[in-house]
């Protein structure tokens, strides 16, 4: 008995293993600055690096790494004050692609566990900077997106993700991320 699952799980592994023969590498960036006046303004920057294990024809294994910076500067006639954020998020999603891996627009959607550590800090002028604790941990994430192929080894790709983010009082809320990139097939 124990002989037999030994082999039909071996030869599911070895099934799904020997089908995993695309592997993806993909970049994002994203940058984004509105100024009100001289003195207010926020900006925003975020950069993603993910990698992508094909597996059973339209279902992928995605690993990625996103880093974030969020600053905002707030001034009236009597003070000035900055506020400082950076986000680590660091996830693994199952991606279902919609149509065939021959496709030229390949839709997919995602969903899957990300591990997220934030760090906050507000400035006001000619005071010190105040760090305010924030609550890392894991957090559901899920998305959709799609990839357009260039050629056979490279795709453009605009993918939107949602990360349940944890908060200080216990609940969440829903930080999301509009990515565009390029992603090299191996």
């Amino acid at each position: 008995m124990k002989s037999s699952v030994w082999i039909i799980l071996s030869v599911f592994f070895y099934s799904v293993l020997s089908q995993a023969l695309v592997t993806e590498i993909g970049v994002n960036y994203g940058y984004q600055k509105k100024t009100f006046n001289p003195t207010n303004y926020y900006q925003s920057d975020t950069k993603s690096a993910s990698l992508s294990l094909y597996f059973l024809e339209r279902f992928a294994l995605e690993l990625s790494y996103t880093d974030s910076f969020y600053e905002s500067q707030e001034s009236d006639t009597y003070s000035t004050r900055v506020t400082q954020q950076s986000s680590q998020i660091s996830g693994a999603d199952l991606i279902y692609v919609l149509t065939d891996k021959t496709a030229m627009f390949q839709p997919y959607i995602k969903g899957g566990t990300a591990y997220i550590k934030k760090k906050k800090q507000i400035r006001y002028a000619n005071a010190d900077t105040i760090d305010i604790q924030t609550k890392n941990g894991f957090a559901p994430s899920y998305g959709a997106g799609i990839k357009f192929k260039l050629n056979e080894r490279f795709s453009f790709k605009v993918s939107y993700d949602i990360w349940q983010t944890p908060l200080d009082d216990g609940s969440s809320s829903d930080d999301n991320s509009l990515k565009i990139g390029i992603s090299l097939y191996l």
